[in-house]
């Protein structure tokens, strides 16, 4: 029968810990504490226990399951899917040291079970993830939040979504909601394509043409029909550049764009939105939810 000063030492899944040599420390383990320290860091829960393998495998599974998240995020579903699987890890990794942690009662200390170790794997964890953020998250894709009204019924007040990161090589078509920086004041606008490089743009009547040509946008919400105030309501044609676009927001009585900014230069454009991620406050919120903005 084991006491809390000569406890029993038992296997372990990382194989049986070696007999303690005379005079070695024989600690118990905390399972509370094992399980606080794969919340700070994953795996170090499995450290503490001396199942460095274990934690090990915990910590790489998280990375890598990161580096997949931030691969998902092109799609709503692949962003929940990759999410929840992160999610589960994060919650398996302290439930399984834990549980180890009580199985196992005492350890004998190894070379890993050092003060040491564990601030170096709480800021390996903490450098990893910092890593991922700037190699991947800031190259692939932004999070954004819908100031104003100027995109109703797209956008409301408040969503976020999410926007791929435009390369200069990636393509900007007609009809793309993108963001981009105002020249003069360097502010973020978030606006829809409707004209592109070499064409020319005009209004009559609140209807938008290119080329002489209306085009067809049923995104497009008026609140004001009948108007014909200059520069909103009617403007006369504008030719774009070889390297500008002319962007608008969807909410035409109400918003800043291309009719007053002028055109956008593609050097300006930041990134490409793709889906409502998180939907601001209104009656129809969680319908929205996932909502494609292609």
């Amino acid at each position: 029968m084991s006491t809390d000063e000569t406890p029993e030492i038992p296997r372990t899944p990382d194989g049986p810990p070696p007999p303690p040599a005379p005079g070695t420390a024989v600690l118990r383990r905390r399972p509370w504490l094992a399980a606080l320290l794969s919340l700070v860091a994953t795996g170090l829960g499995q450290v503490y226990n001396g199942q460095w393998r274990k934690g090990l495998l915990f910590f790489f599974t998280e990375f890598g399951l990161g580096v997949v998240l931030y691969l998902s995020m092109g799609t709503f579903a692949g962003v929940v899917a990759a999410g929840a699987v992160l999610a589960a890890i994060n919650l398996a990794a302290p439930v399984e040291a834990y549980l180890s942690a009580r199985r196992l009662g005492a350890i004998s200390p190894g070379r890993w079970n050092r003060g040491w170790v564990y601030v170096l794997a709480v800021a390996v964890s903490l450098a990893s993830g910092a890593a991922l953020q700037a190699g991947m998250g800031a190259t692939l894709y932004e999070a954004y939040k819908a100031p104003s009204a100027s995109m109703l019924p797209t956008l409301q007040v408040g969503d976020h979504f999410m926007a791929e990161v435009l390369s200069p090589a990636d393509p900007v078509r007609r009809g793309d909601v993108v963001t981009f920086l105002e020249a003069e004041s360097g502010k973020r606008f978030v606006k829809r394509v409707v004209g592109l490089p070499g064409e020319t743009v005009s209004i009559e009547a609140q209807r938008v043409s290119v080329d002489g040509r209306p085009l067809d946008e049923p995104y497009a919400a008026h609140d004001k029909a009948g108007q014909d105030l200059p520069g909103r309501d009617r403007m006369d044609p504008v030719a774009l550049g070889p390297d500008e676009y002319f962007c608008m927001g969807d909410n035409r009585e109400h918003s800043y764009d291309s009719r007053w900014l002028g055109p956008v230069a593609r050097g300006r454009m930041l990134a490409r939105a793709l889906y409502v991620y998180l939907p601001g406050p209104s009656a129809d919120r969680w319908s929205r939810l996932g909502a494609s903005l292609r």
